[in-house]
């Protein structure tokens, strides 16, 4: 790698460090990590116009978490009480992941709606920030087409595949996706006693064939404005 290029990866890993704790807290050291090994292919396959859109990314994404995290604390406060609303991030000593999906860093959301929960996961996996497409939970039992959050079918989702979601418990919730009355995977979420664990199980079938997880993942705090 160029003199130049060094320099310009330690700037970028400088910018990734600028992120506010809460943000890093939360995603650890993922986003450093990712610049750097990101770097040397934006500037193979796009050259000089690749690495100034990866720093105007940067650039304009800093501001953003750190307004994220300043409103994170009235955020919380105003949430509905429910015992899944929030940020979880997984444990990994705690966790059984299946050994062909096992990520270096994962986190989900949930968010109240009307009817249910939005779920998002993300986190990196083999060097790369993945996400999840965000998924819609109607808590009801009742079996629904699956279509994504505009009502719309999901490529590859094989026909007739149905959506469920229901409370199992006060603290349990159980969603998955079946045709012809066999699933097709799912798994339910458990929330402790506490509120603070919650623990994940999930099985189905994936791009890389079956897989089981029992996971272990944490809620993520808000921290006060002063101590960002």
């Amino acid at each position: 790698m160029s003199p130049w290029m060094t320099r310009y990866g330690r700037l970028c890993r400088r910018l990734a460090r600028a992120f506010p704790r809460r943000f890093r807290e939360t995603c650890g050291d993922g986003l450093e990590v990712l610049v750097a090994d990101v770097v040397p292919l934006v500037w193979r396959d796009q050259g000089v116009l690749g690495l100034a859109r990866l720093t105007a990314d940067l650039v304009v994404r800093l501001p953003m978490e750190y307004f994220a995290s300043a409103t994170a604390p009235v955020l919380e406060a105003m949430m509905t009480g429910d015992v899944f609303e929030g940020t979880w991030k997984a444990v990994h000593d705690k966790s059984q992941w299946d050994p062909n999906y096992t990520p270096e860093q994962a986190c989900i959301r949930f968010e109240a709606t009307d009817t249910g929960y939005l779920l998002v996961a993300y986190g990196i996996k083999d060097g790369e920030a993945v996400a999840e497409r965000p998924t819609s939970i109607i808590a009801d039992g009742r079996r629904r087409p699956v279509v994504d959050l505009n009502g719309r079918p999901i490529p590859g989702v094989p026909p007739g595949a149905l959506a469920f979601g229901q409370h199992l418990d006060a603290r349990t919730l159980e969603a998955g996706v079946e045709v012809d009355g066999q699933r097709l995977g799912g798994g339910s979420y458990r929330v402790s006693e506490d509120g603070n664990t919650l623990t994940v199980t999930a099985e189905g079938l994936g791009l890389k064939g079956p897989f089981k997880t029992v996971a272990t993942f944490e809620r993520v705090r808000a921290e006060p404005i002063c101590d960002l």
